[in-house]
């Protein structure tokens, strides 16, 4: 159940008291949903939801639990929006997607854009910066038609709204459908999805949950059934002990009878019937004593592991029933017994594993840069190879943007990313210079050459290799490495 175009225009009209707020908190809570702490004329958490069936944008009253792991994108986001004011909440016309727009810096210069792409199963949030260039995505790529990647201009979806209608605005505040709007609140549209989405969250958490304790539960219960199975095998064998004793009986009765190395040997057993002759195997390699104590050895290590084996078979089938009525009562349980379920499971040995941490996606392209941050916070991207260099230079760079290679070596280009008419300060320059030098040839050195200049004044002539560029004004940093400086950048990489 998501939200649709009208019910989210609706709810962005009820949003425009936030306009000015500032951002003192960004919190991701799932993999496309986050909330930010807004403070202005008045103070709200502000919801984006893209998660599949649960879209949706509101003030919420109560926030969602944290994740288990902070996200990656988690960073950045407050990296770039946390201390930032909100400029502009626009809704586009026909279409489930917001915009944010926030503005820092002075006269708001540096701004950024968080698209929330509220489409159901394909949506999105993206951070977007003042040139129209994805920085991040909360959750991996699901379109097919549009190259949503970092590194890549931002493309919105296609235009579902009227003809005459403009790109983006704010429809009348009509209530939403299925929700009707909270009295006396502040924001009552908000109030009442929330309330409408919070039923629906807890019973999918409920389901979630005793799909998490259920699938642990039924793999101990097997295991049980398996235990039961390899004890009955063993059970079987304690009949079949007492022939081992009447063998070592007729050992015992007969020693000086029985020859050394012999394999096997016929000796006479009395019983209620009377005399019969009996076949005794032996080890030709031990003496007729140390068959007969072999025997003996086998006969009591059985007998004495039926105790065990009864005693075992005890305790598992007592596990058992036990595995099988916490099966029954998580079944019926409600959200507020699942931890008592999960308590008793985990003294059973049945408890879920604590979750791994979240992997690096592989299945999605990389962008053609990798990306750090300098001490000043200036962007600092570094090309990957030869076409990530000509993607970062030709492409991505702006003129105004900082370009440095080491001198005379293979490498990476490093592009700072400045603001217009502001150039690089000291400890930026000095740490795109030790990227620079780090991703090239010369890296190890304790002194390498490294060129600076604007990146309009770099060309890449026509038919030139991957990578290979021309560049002038330039200007050449004998750079002494700092490897604490290095080290520092390299464990910042976003």
């Amino acid at each position: 159940m998501s939200l649709g175009a009208s019910e989210i225009a609706a709810v962005v009209a009820e949003l425009a008291p936030l306009v000015g707020a500032r951002v003192d908190a960004v919190r991701v809570h799932a993999e496309r949903a986050l909330t930010l702490e807004l403070h202005g004329r008045v103070r709200a958490t502000l919801l984006l939801s893209a998660e599949p069936d649960l879209t949706r944008i509101h003030v919420a009253e109560r926030r969602p639990p944290p994740p288990g792991a902070p996200f990656p994108v988690q960073a950045l986001l407050r990296r770039e929006l946390e201390g930032a004011r909100l400029a502009r909440i626009e809704a586009r016309v026909g279409d489930r997607v917001v915009e944010l727009e926030f503005a820092r810096g002075e006269e708001g210069a540096r701004r950024a854009l968080l698209v929330a792409e509220l489409t159901g199963r394909h949506g999105n949030l993206f951070l977007v910066d003042a040139d129209g260039l994805i920085r991040a995505s909360a959750g991996r790529n699901l379109s097919q038609r549009r190259p949503l990647l970092p590194g890549r201009p931002y493309l919105p979806p296609e235009d579902h709204a009227p003809r005459g209608a403009s790109r983006a605005g704010s429809a009348p505040p009509v209530p939403a459908a299925g929700a009707t709007p909270v009295a006396d609140g502040r924001f009552p549209l908000s109030a009442a999805i929330e309330g409408r989405y919070r039923a629906l969250e807890e019973e999918r958490a409920t389901v979630e949950a005793r799909r998490r304790l259920r699938e642990p539960l039924r793999a101990a219960l097997a295991r049980s059934a398996r235990a039961l199975e390899r004890l009955a095998e063993e059970a079987a064998r304690i009949p079949a002990s007492e022939e081992d004793r009447r063998r070592a009986d007729l050992l015992k009765q007969n020693l000086r009878a029985v020859p050394r190395g012999a394999r096997e040997v016929a000796l006479t057993e009395w019983t209620e019937e009377g005399s019969r002759e009996a076949r005794v195997t032996l080890d030709p390699a031990i003496s007729p004593r140390e068959n007969m104590e072999r025997y003996y050895r086998r006969y009591r290590r059985i007998v004495e592991s039926a105790e065990r084996v009864r005693e075992r078979v005890g305790v598992v089938t007592a596990r058992q029933a036990e595995l099988g009525a916490l099966l029954a009562a998580l079944e019926r349980a409600p959200q507020g017994e699942l931890p008592r379920i999960e308590r008793e499971a985990r003294r059973l040995g049945a408890a879920p594993r604590p979750a791994a941490p979240p992997r690096a996606r592989r299945d999605e392209p990389q962008a053609p840069y990798r990306s750090f941050r300098s001490l000043a916070g200036t962007p600092l991207w570094v090309g990957r190879n030869a076409e990530g260099n000509d993607a970062l230079t030709v492409r991505l760079a702006r003129g105004n943007d900082l370009w440095l290679h080491a001198r005379g070596r293979g490498g990476a280009h490093v592009v700072a990313r400045l603001d217009k008419g502001r150039p690089a300060d000291g400890e930026t320059l000095l740490d795109a210079a030790h990227l620079a030098a780090h991703f090239s040839d010369a890296r190890g050195e304790p002194q390498v050459e490294v060129v600076a200049t604007s990146a309009k004044y770099v060309r890449k002539a026509r038919g030139s290799a991957p990578g290979a560029v021309t560049y002038s004004q330039e200007r050449t940093l004998l750079l002494r490495v700092e490897p604490a400086r290095i080290e520092r950048l390299l464990l910042a990489e976003e």
